[in-house]
């Protein structure tokens, strides 16, 4: 695993950015659950890589660590040298499992790191560190699995080169060594493509709406209005994607669905949203379901209803009890203009990487619910301007951004389509104008799932 990209928790990485002040990039250079606990396997994996972090996990679910901008090398002075940071910092993250982040600058720079060739990482002064993770000897896993290191705080001035304020190491580490794993990370900045991960269409935003508002269905397949199935986890952005679009034609940032946070779906009622281009109707509707959850959301028996065309519009979810030929408004003769013709997973970008088990085994039965019909589905990514802090100040680097490429393949493989189905959007959330960027890739989005949608009217029509 060391040597390869391995994600942090987005928060924690999103906590790095902070405290060093810009966007950074975290690849595991040395995991000592799988390397091994020596100071010579740390040397080899990590000396002269640059910037590095280093993150211990210990048993009483304290999270803590230290970051150098200079590199580890093997000195062979036998007594150590000290090595001159002025971004060195110590860090703790987790405090007996409660989230606890704090940063302990440094304050005498010539002394920020130790370097020996004998010698584990060591924050400070040779002999009196202010912080120790790895020790200076080879450590095995004991019969639990953990690294028994033999550290202890005493070991340690915690406060001497680094500002504590006020803080002990006690409040930091708990007083205990004994970890469950240590990881070190290399830190660089972002990759910066020099070229788009995906081609990136010249068409500007006033062309791509315009196509939007020309677009008719397939003509013989006799379908009036398009209809596309969002389909997502609660907080995704399913309703507030409706709203950006609709937003776009309405010349104006609009919230007509109902939005925001929220342990259960917001949304309670089945809505086949139409959309205005001034007072005309556009020929699709964006149908806006139930969010899925964990324990709650949309029964079998309502996805299959739907994506069929037995719902009717303002239906009333009842996740106790799904919909029936006897509940009001079950239409029991649908029609291909009452089915669905698109599906589209809403997913935010930010929980990919820690999606519920239970959630992504639903996104798979709507899958094979779709692909049983025949109906073509595609992947909105949203808040991927929570991806990277570069693209959430600039929006128009989202294709020349390595990181979004990076989630935009995790989440086609893990809902298992390829990457040209997934479109990577930012949602309307707090801003109170229009955004030409923001209207653009929410076009794109809706282009390609127009596009889809003629597919599936196509296959009808060959059939």
């Amino acid at each position: 695993m060391a040597g390869k990209t391995v994600e942090l928790k987005k928060h924690i990485r999103d906590q790095f950015c902070k405290w060093m002040g810009r966007s950074v990039d975290f690849k595991l250079l040395y995991r000592a659950s799988t390397d091994g606990m020596s100071p010579a396997i740390f040397h080899q994996k990590c000396d002269n890589k640059g910037a590095t972090v280093i993150i211990g996990y210990n048993t009483d679910g304290c999270v803590f660590g230290g970051y150098t901008s200079v590199d580890w090398k093997p000195c062979t002075c036998g007594t150590g040298q000290y090595r001159h940071d002025e971004k060195a910092f110590l860090f703790g993250l987790k405090y007996l499992n409660d989230y606890h982040p704090r940063i302990f600058p440094i304050k005498n720079p010539e002394l920020a790191i130790t370097i020996c060739a004998t010698y584990a990482p060591s924050f400070g002064a040779a002999g009196s560190p202010d912080l120790l993770i790895l020790p200076h000897t080879d450590v095995n896993k004991d019969t639990n699995g953990n690294f028994v290191t033999g550290l202890t705080s005493q070991n340690m001035t915690f406060g001497t080169v680094y500002d504590n304020g006020g803080v002990t190491l006690q409040q930091v580490s708990n007083d205990n060594y004994y970890f469950k794993d240590v990881d070190i990370y290399q830190v660089t900045d972002p990759v910066r493509l020099d070229k788009p991960w995906r081609d990136d269409k010249k068409d500007n935003t006033a062309t791509l709406k315009k196509m939007v508002v020309d677009y008719c269905p397939v003509e013989d397949a006799g379908v009036k209005q398009s209809r596309i199935l969002l389909v997502g986890s609660v907080g995704a952005g399913k309703s507030s994607y409706f709203n950006t679009i609709n937003s776009i034609f309405r010349g104006h940032v609009t919230c007509q669905a109902s939005t925001g946070s929220a342990e259960h779906s917001l949304t309670t009622i089945y809505r086949c949203h139409q959309l205005r281009n001034d007072s005309a109707y556009l020929k699709f509707r964006l149908c806006d379901t139930r969010g899925l959850e964990d324990t709650q959301g949309i029964d079998p028996g309502d996805l299959t209803a739907m994506l069929d065309g037995h719902v009717p519009d303002r239906y009333t979810f009842n996740p106790f009890s799904p919909i029936t030929p006897d509940s009001p408004g079950y239409i029991k003769t649908p029609t291909v203009n009452d089915k669905i013709h698109c599906v589209a997973f809403v997913i935010d970008s930010t929980s990919v990487d820690v999606m519920n088990e239970s959630i992504l085994s639903k996104f798979k039965l709507v899958q094979k619910l779709a692909n049983q019909r025949g109906i073509p589905q595609v992947i909105v990514l949203t808040k991927v301007d929570q991806i990277e802090l570069d693209v959430e100040e600039d929006l128009t680097k989202l294709l020349y951004s390595s990181r979004v490429a990076y989630v935009v393949d995790q989440v086609a493989q893990l809902i298992g389509l390829p990457r040209g189905h997934v479109l990577p959007v930012k949602n309307y959330e707090k801003e109170t104008e229009l955004n030409e960027t923001v209207d653009r890739f929410a076009l794109l989005s809706l282009q390609q799932m127009l596009r889809f949608a003629d597919d599936y009217m196509y296959e009808l029509l060959d059939a």
